[in-house]
């Protein structure tokens, strides 16, 4: 009974012993399923970071993308309507220019129809463009190294032929019928030669104005008595005249004829 008992016993020990390893390897088991889960759930944790961390990155790339797009969207709006705005302009400056130019061509194909009515006028531009060509020949002459002459005028200029301008104003700018005369008297714009009517006055001169039909009245007045007051009314006026310019000539007319008596001609060099 007692040796069953002790069987029974040692039985009992027994698989005390093994219960007791085989609890010990389950736990050590289970611990080491337990670290394994761990781990796993450690590096899954860390792989859906590393995931979140790249999304997010992404996600900031795609903000920084989309960002630089509308601003090359905008500059590039901007630059087409500064560019509309310029043709635009462009555009409108022509069309301006071109009525200018239409306009001034149609004034000035009127002008030519009013002066092509007008014979006159036509023998006037014609003497004019002829006078101009010749200025411009000589120019070019001077340009090139010729000698530079006064340009021959035009045929019948300033003669009998010429029934527009007056032949006494063209040559002495003086004409002796005065505002009576029907022919023109052309003003020059510019001039080299300055005139100053009636300016040297003599005794002897003004005596013979009033004498003009006393023949003996001049022989009381010598031409040595007036060149020794042309000589004394040179010395006075032609250091004023220099004040203006170099002069190159300086004349004065005697003739007795009223339109010329007295007029001094000062030529400057420009």
């Amino acid at each position: 009974m007692a040796a069953s008992v002790q069987e029974g016993s040692e039985v009992v020990r027994l698989n005390h012993k093994r219960t007791r390893s085989l609890l010990k390897k389950e736990r050590r088991k289970k611990k080491r399923q337990i670290l394994a889960r761990l781990r796993e759930a450690e590096e899954n944790k860390q792989h859906v970071g590393t995931e979140d961390e790249d999304d997010g990155d992404d996600l900031q790339q795609e903000i920084e993308r989309q960002r630089l797009h509308e601003e090359w969207l905008a500059r590039e709006q901007k630059a087409q309507e500064e560019f509309q705005l310029k043709m635009e302009k462009e555009e409108a400056a022509r069309r301006r220019e071109e009525e200018e130019r239409k306009m001034i061509e149609e004034w000035r194909q009127q002008e030519l129809k009013e002066k092509e009515k007008d014979p006159e006028q036509v023998k006037k531009r014609e003497r004019e463009e002829a006078v101009q060509k010749l200025l411009d020949e000589a120019e070019s002459q001077l340009e090139n190294g010729g000698v530079w002459h006064n340009p021959e005028a035009p045929e019948g200029y300033g003669t009998e032929k010429d029934r527009a301008n007056c032949p006494f104003y063209l040559k002495t700018g003086a004409c002796r019928f005065g505002e009576r005369c029907s022919r023109k008297h052309c003003f020059p714009s510019s001039s080299q030669t300055m005139l100053i009517r009636g300016m040297f006055v003599t005794f002897g001169m003004e005596q013979c104005r009033r004498d003009d039909y006393d023949t003996d009245a001049s022989l009381e007045y010598g031409d040595e008595e007036i060149y020794q007051q042309f000589l004394e009314f040179y010395d006075d006026v032609v250091p004023e005249f220099k004040n203006l310019g170099k002069v190159i000539q300086f004349k004065v007319s005697c003739n007795f004829e009223s339109h010329l008596r007295g007029n001094v001609y000062v030529q400057y060099q420009t």
